[in-house]
């Protein structure tokens, strides 16, 4: 689980959280799937510790890219131009550029949906910041 570390994250905005920290980006510092325990660090030094479906992470720019392509005509253009969005930053992948995308992405419903998922559901389905789209030459 090493590839998650520094990773950004945002604490799922209906978490019930001690911390107070709903709605806010940090950094992956420690996980420990064994647990559930996964410790964010977020601006001024405060670590919290959440359980893997408490933490929202944004899916692989390639899948957004892909959502994008196949709900096109379905989504609404105001929707489409904000994917678009967060594709892009995703793309620099700055974690200023990542913080920025995932607000984007809490902050409009139907976005979110076709960009959010659980840091828990990320692992479950073996995503990485990083995936090759196959594709097919034709000869």
């Amino acid at each position: 689980m090493e590839e998650l570390l520094n990773k950004s994250v945002m604490v799922h905005p209906l978490t019930d959280d001690p911390m107070r920290m709903q709605g806010q980006v940090g950094l992956i510092a420690q996980i420990n799937l064994k647990n559930d325990e996964v410790h964010v660090q977020f601006p001024y030094n405060n670590i919290g510790v959440y359980s893997t479906n408490a933490l929202l992470s944004l899916q692989p720019k390639e899948m957004v890219l892909a959502t994008i392509q196949t709900k096109l005509l379905e989504l609404d253009p105001k929707d489409v131009r904000i994917l678009l969005d967060i594709y892009r930053l995703q793309t620099i992948g700055q974690t200023g550029a990542i913080e920025e995308a995932l607000r984007w992405a809490i902050g409009f419903e139907e976005v979110g949906k076709n960009s959010l998922v659980t840091l828990e559901d990320f692992i479950k389905r073996g995503l990485a910041d990083e995936i090759e789209i196959q594709s097919s030459r034709s000869r």
